[in-house]
């Protein structure tokens, strides 16, 4: 800033200081001080707001409103001035090393502020009256009530007026129908506190009176409405009646004016925390975390009401054709950042009106409404030009991206559903990949014969051949007791595909078995080799948790294989633990809780698998007869670096304990992670940290050699 303009900067600080501190001496002309001094407030609030480089003002303004408004020698006023100015400063320097935030948003920085305000202007005070009692300037009963005023008036003025200034940018943020409602409130509240200054001894019956409508402005504007209001209180009430009233009488006013206006601060920091908390949430349950977008739910959603339009509409389906490649090649956490920057590319060729969602893996919806088949061909293009001006650089290597895009037409046919809509537009993505890929494929109905031709012959014949050769194998994982819980005992089972001389997840070929209705077979399979085990394995105390996909759990034909597994092999039904996707068990809610009820009263244990990830969990957990939930891992990964996660984390296991029901925590890669984990209060962990995965079949041998070395120990420990 030039020097001119910063002059004539501070000299417009001083006059608004000088004037504010000589209006509150005029005030209270029966005493040297002031009970309220909203200058100290307004100055250091200006310091914390702007920066020091403003502190001459207060300088300025101090040492002219000590000459001016009292008796005081040169020397007094100028000790005064250097006090005022080492408060404000002092307590600036403990809100910066304490990092608090002008803006007041949480409680520890509402107690820091407050806290160090008292201790501050305390010290002040008492630095007052020593300095007026060594040079004469009174009795020690004046001193000692001058260093108490001084302490007051600054320690009121900081508490209520610095706020109302730090906080005052909100306002442009709060909505028109708050700010009507709350100017509304304001001016009453200045209403009633003239008119109860104003009153007598009375009026001082219905102070109480005041304090809902600093409630409610907190609640309506936040840390801002009680700032203002207790600003409006401390000059009505405190400024107003100065001249005529009592000590006491002020006295007492000032403590109303200050809790009602820190319980407006606390309540407005506890309202605020929540209504954000919940917009979290709910932002969260409607969009992809990792890219940003919308999620499947929310793109269904929409799906489904654009349907229930008349009209026609488009929707695009896309499948990356190198995000395998990437993946394998660099890593997941190179995949995961392809994926957040081809989410961005997408966005920025996607038409204002398109929606554009994740619909899980490296596969993405855009709809179009009222979009015809030729305008959605010239988005598809858009779209294709887009990913081949893109690359992918990481770790020092550049990757290609291009999409394969299915287009379906739809609005004019009755009986549309998202499903079949989705469907549809699937087939088509599935033919242009089939293409060559990087190319857009438009759904025919004169396609689906060879379609389905086509995806029989492949996939049916690569299931039975993995199962006929042996290629389909059980692994497991340890899931293991953190908190004060005993151990389970139990392990997850998990499949593997040999192909290719190494083990593949069943996230790397399930999709697509489960895409061409493939997958009530292999769920049958696990779940019938998983019996088979148990019923060999010759440990009682063991038990497995297996996991079934929604659509398989709501067929009828599986729901009687399930209840017959345990009396066919000889097994307790309750050392089988049934897992079950979040966001299938909810959008099959009606359909599948009779089964899972039932499930339940024959002994299985249930599981819901990545809780937290959809909105509906929050409200149907209730209505789910679970024993256990697993945290969706993606929290679990971001709770050493991103401090919302373990705000997530602790707001499942908060609700997870409300209904009985134990957290496991998953993807838990280190020691650090159960620690937190432990203190979110999470009773079971499973991860790399815990164990990895292997073959179902060493787990006999593995929980004989524990038991061996277990008792190896009790036997040392007992000599």
């Amino acid at each position: 800033m030039p020097v001119p303009r910063y002059v004539a900067t501070i000299v417009a600080l001083a006059l608004l200081l000088a004037s504010l501190g000589i209006l509150a001496a005029k005030a209270h002309p029966a005493h040297v001080l002031t009970l309220i001094y909203p200058a100290t407030g307004v100055g250091f609030a200006i310091l914390w707001r702007f920066g020091v480089r403003w502190w001459p003002a207060l300088l300025i303004a101090q040492f002219a409103v000590s000459m001016m408004t009292s008796n005081a020698s040169i020397t007094v006023a100028g000790i005064a001035t250097i006090v005022e100015l080492g408060t404000c400063l002092g307590l600036l320097y403990l809100m910066t090393r304490q990092r608090v935030g002008t803006d007041l948003a949480r409680i520890r920085d509402l107690v820091q502020f407050v806290v160090s305000a008292l201790v501050v202007t305390g010290v002040a005070g008492v630095a007052i009256a020593i300095a007026e009692w060594f040079y004469g300037e009174g009795s020690i009963a004046i001193v000692a009530r001058d260093g108490a005023y001084w302490w007051a008036g600054d320690a009121i003025s900081i508490i209520v007026f610095s706020p109302f200034v730090t906080t005052a940018r909100s306002w442009q943020f709060l909505k028109p129908s708050r700010f009507r409602l709350v100017a509304a409130l304001s001016i009453l509240l200045l209403a009633l506190g003239v008119a109860i200054a104003l009153g007598g001894d009375e009026s001082k019956s219905v102070l109480f009176l005041l304090l809902p409508i600093v409630i409610f402005n907190a609640l309506l504007a936040g840390v801002a409405g009680a700032a203002s209001s207790g600003a409006l209180l401390t000059m009505t009430l405190v400024g107003f009646a100065m001249s005529g009233a009592s000590t006491f009488d002020l006295i007492i006013r000032l403590i109303f004016v200050a809790t009602a206006t820190i319980t407006g601060y606390v309540l407005a920091i506890v309202w605020t925390e929540r209504e954000q908390a919940g917009h979290q949430l709910e932002h969260l349950a409607r969009h992809d975390m990792l890219t940003g977008i919308f999620n499947r739910y929310e793109f269904e959603n929409r799906l489904r009401d654009t349907i229930a339009r008349k009209g026609v509409h488009a929707l695009l389906y896309l499948d990356l054709d190198q995000f395998k490649l990437v993946n394998d090649t660099c890593g997941h956490m190179a995949g995961d950042n392809m994926l957040k920057e081809v989410a961005q590319q997408l966005a920025l060729v996607l038409p204002h009106t398109a929606t554009l969602g994740r619909l899980g893996g490296d596969e993405f919806g855009c709809l179009l409404p009222d979009t015809d088949e030729p305008a959605s061909m010239s988005v598809a293009d858009d779209i294709h030009h887009a990913t081949d001006r893109y690359r992918f650089h990481f770790g020092g290597n550049s990757f290609g991206v291009t999409a394969s895009i299915g287009i379906t037409i739809f609005g004019n046919a009755d009986g549309d559903t998202s499903d079949s809509v989705l469907s549809r537009a699937d087939i088509a993505c599935y033919l242009a990949k089939d293409d060559g890929r990087n190319t857009t494929r438009v759904y025919r109905p004169s396609d689906e014969a060879m379609l389905s031709w086509h995806a029989a012959i492949h996939e049916v014949s690569q299931v039975e051949h993995a199962l006929a050769s042996g290629r389909l194998s059980l692994f497991c994982q340890k899931i293991a007791a953190i908190g004060k819980r005993e151990d389970p005992h139990l392990y997850e089972v998990l499949l593997r595909l040999q192909e290719g001389g190494r083990w593949q997840s069943a996230s790397e070929f399930l999709p697509l078995v489960q895409r061409f209705g493939l997958m009530e077979r292999i769920d049958r399979w696990v779940l019938e080799k998983t019996c088979e085990f148990l019923a060999t394995a010759g440990d009682p105390a063991l038990r497995l948790s297996v996991n079934i996909s929604g659509t398989t759990l709501n067929q009828p034909s599986f729901f009687e294989f399930a209840m017959s597994m345990p009396e066919k092999h000889g097994i307790d039904a309750s050392r089988l633990c049934l897992e079950v996707t979040e966001g299938v068990a909810i959008q099959r809610l009606q359909q599948g809780v009779e089964a899972m009820h039932k499930l339940r009263a024959r002994g299985f244990d249930l599981a819901l698998d990545d809780f937290g990830a959809g909105v509906a969990s929050f409200g149907y957990l209730h209505e789910l007869p679970v024993s256990m939930v697993k945290l969706d891992g993606r929290f679990v990964r971001d709770l050493r670096s991103d401090p919302a996660a373990e705000v997530i984390i602790d707001s499942l296991v908060r609700i997870a304990e409300l209904r009985g029901v134990a957290c496991i925590a998953e993807w838990v890669e280190s020691e650090e992670s159960i620690e937190q984990l432990r203190r979110l209060g999470v009773a079971y962990a499973q991860g790399y940290h815990i164990g990895k995965p292997h073959p179902l079949s060493e787990l006999v041998v593995e929980r004989k050699q524990h038991a061996l070395r277990h008792e190896t120990k009790a036997v040392l420990v007992g000599r």
